[in-house]
């Protein structure tokens, strides 16, 4: 209990802690970086050493400071920062930013990607890089290199899901992003979104019956104290960006972004390795505690989704789907 009132609160001070969005003092540069991540994940683990080596390279000229479990909102709520200037930089799915270029939800869309070096090349596509400059240009939001967040499995407390029928009715909570609630409508859920800070209490009460998340995530946020079953459905290789303000960009000398930008890749690297080995552990501590894995269909929710993806080739753009799924 205590620990989802404590997600929940975090969310409460969000406003309290908005400024300017590069503050200058005694030489130095801080950029305020906020994120729903909570403070022992390997994302979080992943920004404190690009803030390391930022500060390391720059001679202490440039610092991040980090705020993460909601300390500054939502994700909707911090994008919205970034976007006006209050805030440096978050990090999100490319789902949330589909909120502001409907095309970039491709890059979280469900089954598109094999692996993560396939996902990579996707931001680097055509198409993919105009969905960038349109974000930039229209919502002031540069969008850098993604970072691997892991695999998403759906969790339920009553029932195990292993072919989308089962999903029938269930409140499934999901990220604050379009192309979630659409697809679990698809498949016959009953989509809540909410912020991840939100998720433990709600789902300890019984105002949602799941969730789906990476192994990870859900391990750092302690879901499967109040699920039972987490279900192999593995239906988003989920990448996460750094999404920087454009003024904070523009505000960069040339040489301070080149070292911001490498700075945030290694620190990505090693939040990626750091999820893909808790993915590899995480299963047998959780059947240790109790949690049964259900081997879900994949294929039968992948063809389940086939409504979704051809009410989405307009949104993203007609075979674009189809060339991204081929590189």
């Amino acid at each position: 209990m205590a620990s989802g009132i404590i997600r929940r609160g975090a969310l409460l001070g969000g406003a309290l802690l908005a400024g300017p969005a590069i503050a200058y003092g005694q030489g130095t540069r801080a950029l305020r970086f906020g994120h729903v991540q909570p403070p022992e994940g390997e994302i979080n683990r992943g920004i404190l050493r690009a803030a390391e080596l930022l500060k390391e390279r720059s001679g202490g000229r440039l610092r991040i400071d980090n705020f993460p479990s909601s300390q500054l909102g939502g994700e909707r709520d911090m994008l919205s920062q970034v976007s006006s200037g209050t805030l440096d930089l978050c990090i999100t799915g490319p789902g949330v930013l589909g909120s502001w270029v409907r095309p970039l939800s491709i890059l979280e869309s469900p089954f598109l990607t094999r692996d993560f070096a396939q996902l990579q090349r996707m931001f680097e596509h055509p198409a993919v890089q105009a969905m960038r400059r349109q974000l930039a240009e229209q919502r002031s939001m540069r969008v850098l290199a993604p970072w691997y967040y892991g695999t998403r499995q759906l969790t339920t407390r009553d029932r195990p899901v292993g072919l989308p029928e089962e999903l029938m009715g269930l409140k499934i909570r999901v990220p604050e992003a379009p192309l979630f609630l659409d697809m679990m409508r698809t498949l016959g859920a009953a989509p809540t979104p909410m912020s991840l800070g939100e998720v433990y209490l709600s789902l300890q009460t019984g105002v949602i019956d799941g969730q789906e998340n990476p192994l990870p995530t859900i391990a750092a946020n302690k879901f499967m104290e109040v699920q039972k079953y987490v279900n192999l459905t593995g239906h988003i290789l989920v990448p996460l960006v750094p999404v920087l303000s454009e003024q904070s960009w523009t505000a960069l000398p040339p040489a301070d972004r080149d070292l911001l930008v490498a700075a945030l890749n290694e620190g990505g690297a090693l939040g990626g390795q750091l999820t893909r080995d808790s993915e590899q552990r995480l299963r047998g501590e959780f059947e240790a505690r109790g949690a049964v894995f259900v081997d879900s269909d994949r294929a039968a929710f992948q063809r389940a989704l086939g409504p979704m993806y051809a009410r989405y080739e307009e949104v993203w753009g007609r075979g674009v789907h189809a060339a991204l799924q081929a590189l």
